[in-house]
């Protein structure tokens, strides 16, 4: 830091700012927590280590560029996770984050299931085989939008407060982690992929009113550490820049913090939030020893019940929200970057809590159904640049402010300090409210001195809501950059002697390029004529307004110069097979390759390029590789590659595959059932679980509000799905019922008395930052003659949206689900209570997909009445319809298979959606907005026949029906992905 510090005094344009500088502290020594092996650089005992300014592996820097992936959220299994991890690391993420879910690992206490999509171990596995690094988080909290936040239902009848070091908790969660760490033990690197594993999450620290959470974060790492996590750094990730567990009780190995800055209120995806300007500040207060670490940065946004849709999220956050905010964080100093979500995936089942629907797409770059969005391209750019531009990684931010530039609407930052003396300087608008374009001059340092630039043309251009990282002395082999009004883009590599770089801007803006020491007056220019270049006193001097592709060439340095759109369209796979596979360019053999919609990976035989991709249309393929290519594969197929003036080998990779024509719907057979019968008279309930309990464990806060008998379904046993309650008492004195219901944002419930329809509450989705209606009162009149003397029966059927995460530490995942409190109106009292869930409760026997597949339809109706296109329901109550079909989608594609429906907002019914035993939607009619339902290969069969069960819920007296559902095809890609087998 001292060398830092003086070479503000050595830099003549910070004089400019100097109000605007940030002068960094001497750093502290480096305190390893108590037990820990210590992970400052120099200590051999570590396999992963760090100083204060970045991550080491293999006494080698690295830019952690991360995203965040949730297996359990795609249980197709391991090739669908690899399909996933491939593209992960084809965009440039050397490394993804995973929570594990402890609530799927343990539904019974003491019955531990680490088999199939639960699996930490297959996991890591393919993340190995893949070549990509793993941050491994598996609670025993997770939050993650999903039902207690990742805890086991049971956990709500423990007595014990949840996130404390109570006893009754502690042992609750040790066999868990204790079996997690186990899992990732052997895969601590250098053996696997793991470099780092989370303890907890976003948790609070002890406060005298709030005793046990730093003693309970203290149990939590001494349980990874004593089971095996000594090689690789415990962390935390603290929900804002707050410091928790960066010091004192509970200090974890690495700190790091997650941000959301553009929030989740995707209904107005036009309104930004400001970047902020403090972070450097925040870190050096904070934890100025170690690297910068975002462990969740936002890559997306979660979507509400009655909310926008996740195309509006996707633009709350998309390829401009990532040129601005992620371009800030390295402004920052950042150099660990998680990017949370970057695949979402689907909220199955009944993985969901309250506020979001079975959707989890979170309009991440790599969106539900596998595609890739232009915000994967985007990111592709910066993660790249980063991993070829080590000195980033040694260089402060050590200036910041307006004084850079000659438009006071410009904000600069300047990241310098590199022994090779290379500065990077990150400009945006000094406000995200300027949707318009701004041109300035920018004053830079350079080996040739303070210059403002452009010298030769005109400006430079930000558009509105564009940030770039413009370059001075940057060094590239033995080539370099006195500076660069275009953006570095994707790499940089020396093949056959020849120094290659590639540069990038928007179509329309003018660049300008200069390199300094050019030996050789051979220049040439191929490519698009709208860039030229010159050489001048021994200088090559690039300028014009990029469109399309050109190379220029003098003596052995050659620059490509694209339109950022183009730019999008390339692709860096290393073929270097003899370094470890968490190597990125620069550092090992690559190849350029443009033009296709993936490339996977690429390798070299002999004279052969073997590349491995997919395609999504007919693609001009161009590749910059060593002269000894002579030839190209593509997914194992010989291509006519024909060489350029450029250089390159060029062909045309045909795309062949067709839109499939799915089978209709409607022109299916089906078979039909009522789901409802427990209201139908003589129904037997004998075998339900009688519901007498009168006292719980659960805070005050959550106590029944009246009645003689507790009715929480989870002190029953039953955690998740449809609830249903069979209230019995004598005689026809009473006159109604009042009932207290709660089941989450959006839950419904529908009563009868006997077989008489009463009433149906479809709850709310009002959710908002200030909360919505998770519990309803109702007072329920029973109809003239509905009652008898004899018994009675009160049915009440309830649909959940799952468990209240527990984010504050004060056990609102124990927020009761089910009748919370009751009274008989008109005299008397229920006699006895009934109760049943999902089949088989917390032992349900499906340990697979927690749903039973190809059940007899024997007692079922069939023909035209039962076609739910055709048919519905004339009064309140749920019915069931069931068809099966056949695929026969093309090998080598991948097409993403959906069930769409048509929304009717005005008609309040309710569907659950099935395929081959697996509960893959939740549809609400009035409330939406969900309509569009993957069906993930893997989980559908894409070429074999498939069960679909669809349920019709009308909540209204008249009955509802579907105005539509089909089957739709999301994406037509010849993929080279290994095939999903079909989970059984």
């Amino acid at each position: 830091m001292d060398r830092l510090r003086s070479l503000l005094f050595l830099l003549p344009l910070l004089q400019l700012s100097a109000a605007q500088s940030t002068t960094a502290p001497a750093v502290p020594a480096y305190t390893p927590p108590p037990g820990s092996p210590g992970f400052y650089h120099g200590n051999s005992s570590a396999a992963v280590t760090f100083d204060q300014q970045s991550l080491f592996l293999d006494n080698k820097r690295l830019f952690v560029f991360s995203g965040e992936f949730h297996p359990w959220r795609l249980p197709s299994g391991p090739e669908a996770w690899r399909d996933v991890l491939e593209k992960m690391k084809a965009a440039g993420f050397n490394s993804v984050s995973v929570y594990h879910h402890w609530g799927v690992t343990e539904p019974k206490q003491g019955d531990l299931n680490f088999g199939n999509f639960r699996s930490q171990g297959d996991f890591y596995q393919v993340a190995k085989e893949v070549g990509i690094l793993v941050m491994a988080r598996p609670g025993p909290y997770i939050n993650a939008e999903t039902t207690a936040g990742g805890f086991p239902g049971w956990t709500t009848n423990l007595a014990a407060k949840a996130r404390t070091n109570a006893t009754e908790w502690t042992n609750a969660w040790t066999p868990y982690l204790s079996n997690s760490a186990k899992a990732a033990t052997p895969f601590q690197y250098p053996a696997g992929p793991i470099i780092t594993v989370q303890a907890e999450n976003e948790f609070v620290v002890s406060t005298p009113s709030d005793p046990g959470r730093s003693e309970a974060m203290v149990l939590v790492e001494n349980n990874l550490r004593n089971n095996g996590i000594t090689k690789v750094p415990i962390t935390h990730n603290d929900p804002g820049t707050n410091g928790r567990y960066a010091h004192g009780l509970g200090m974890v190995d690495w700190y790091m913090w997650d941000g959301y800055p553009n929030g989740f209120l995707c209904a107005s995806p036009s309104q930004w939030s400001e970047v902020r300007s403090d972070l450097i500040q925040e870190h050096m207060s904070i934890d100025p020893a170690e690297p910068w670490a975002a462990g969740e940065f936002q890559g997306g946004s979660f979507d509400p019940w009655g909310g926008s849709g996740y195309q509006q999220c996707y633009q709350l956050t998309g390829e401009e929200f990532a040129n601005v905010f992620y371009k800030n964080n390295y402004a920052s100093g950042i150099v660990y970057q998680n990017l949370y979500m970057t695949f979402g995936g689907t909220n199955w089942g009944n993985l969901p809590e309250p506020t979001v629907y079975t959707s989890y797409d979170y309009g991440a770059p790599i969106k539900e159904d596998r595609t890739l969005t232009p915000k994967y391209s985007e990111i592709k750019l910066q993660s790249h640049f980063l991993h070829a531009s080590p000195d980033i990684l040694v260089s402060t931010p050590v200036a910041a402010g307006t004084n850079f530039t000659n438009n006071a609407n410009v904000y600069t930052t300047l990241l310098s300090g590199a022994p090779s003396g290379a500065n990077f300087y990150v400009v945006r608008q000094t406000t995200n409210t300027n949707t318009s374009p701004v041109s300035f001059k920018l004053n830079i340092n350079t080996a040739q001195g303070a210059l403002t630039v452009p010298q030769f043309g005109s400006n430079i251009t930000l558009a509105g809501r564009e940030s770039k990282i413009l370059v001075s002395n940057y060094q590239f082999g033995s080539s370099q950059l006195l500076y660069s009004t275009a953006e570095v883009n994707l790499t940089w590599f020396t093949m056959e002697k020849t120094d290659t770089i590639v540069l990038y801007a928007l179509p329309g803006q003018q660049i300008e390029v200069v390199l300094p020491n050019i030996t050789s007056n051979a220049l040439s220019t191929q490519g698009s004529s709208s860039v030229t270049a010159k050489i001048s006193n021994k200088s090559l001097i690039i300028t014009g307004s990029p469109s399309g592709t050109t190379f220029i060439k003098a003596g052995s340095t050659s620059i490509i110069v694209a339109d950022k759109f183009t730019a999008r369209t390339f692709w860096n796979p290393k073929v270097d097979t003899k370094t470890t596979p968490y190597d990125v360019a620069p550092d090992v053999a690559s190849v350029l390759v443009s033009g296709p919609y993936l490339v996977r990976n690429a390798s070299i035989s002999g004279p052969v390029l073997a590349l491995r991709g997919d395609l999504n249309e007919t693609t001009t393929l161009e590749v910059l590789a060593p002269a000894s290519i002579k030839g190209v594969t593509w997914n194992g197929a010989p291509v006519v590659a024909l060489p350029t003036a450029q250089g390159t080998l060029k062909c045309v990779l045909p795309f062949t595959l067709k839109k499939p024509t799915l089978p209709s719907l409607k022109s299916l057979q089906w078979a039909c059932t009522d789901s409802l019968p427990e209201v139908q008279p003589g129904f037997d309930d004998s075998t339900w679980v009688v519901a007498n309990k009168t006292t719980t464990n659960r805070p005050p806060q959550y106590q029944p509000f009246s009645g003689k008998f507790l009715l929480y379904a989870d002190e029953y046993g039953f955690h998740q799905g449809n609830t249903l309650y069979r209230g019995h008492f004598k005689g026809a004195n009473a006159t109604g019922v009042k009932l207290a219901v709660e089941g989450g944002f959006n839950f419904g419930y529908s009563a009868w008395i006997n077989s008489h329809f009463l009433f149906s509450n479809n709850g709310t989705n009002q959710y908002s930052a200030n909360g919505g209606t998770n519990q309803v009162n109702d007072t329920l009149t029973f109809p003239a003659g509905s009652l008898t003397s004899g018994d009675n029966i009160l049915t009440v059927v309830l649909d959940p949206t799952g468990l209240e995460e527990d984010f504050d530490g004060q056990d609102e995942h124990k927020t009761p689900r089910g009748i919370r409190g009751y009274e008989l109106l008109g005299g008397g009292d229920f006699d006895s209570w009934k109760i049943i869930g999902n089949f088989g409760g917390e032992s349900a026997p499906d340990k697979v997909r927690a749903h039973l597949p190809g059940f007899s339809t024997k007692g079922w109706s069939s023909g035209a009445s039962c076609n739910p296109l055709t048919t519905g329901l004339s009064a309140a109550g749920i019915k069931a319809f069931r068809t099966s079909f056949n695929l026969n989608l093309p090998v080598g594609s991948d097409i993403p298979v959906a069930l769409n429906f048509t929304r009717i907002p005005s008609s309040r019914h309710r569907s659950a959606i099935f395929i081959n035993g697996w509960q893959f939607g939740r549809f609400s009619s009035a409330d939406g907005p969900q309509t569009l339902f993957p069906l993930p290969d893997g989980i559908l069969n894409s070429r074999g026949n498939n069960e679909l069960l669809i349920t019709l819920w009308s909540l209204d007296a008249p009955g509802a029906e579907f105005a539509d559902v089909e089957l739709v095809s999301t994406a037509v890609v010849q993929s080279s992905k290994r095939r999903f087998q079909e989970v059984s």
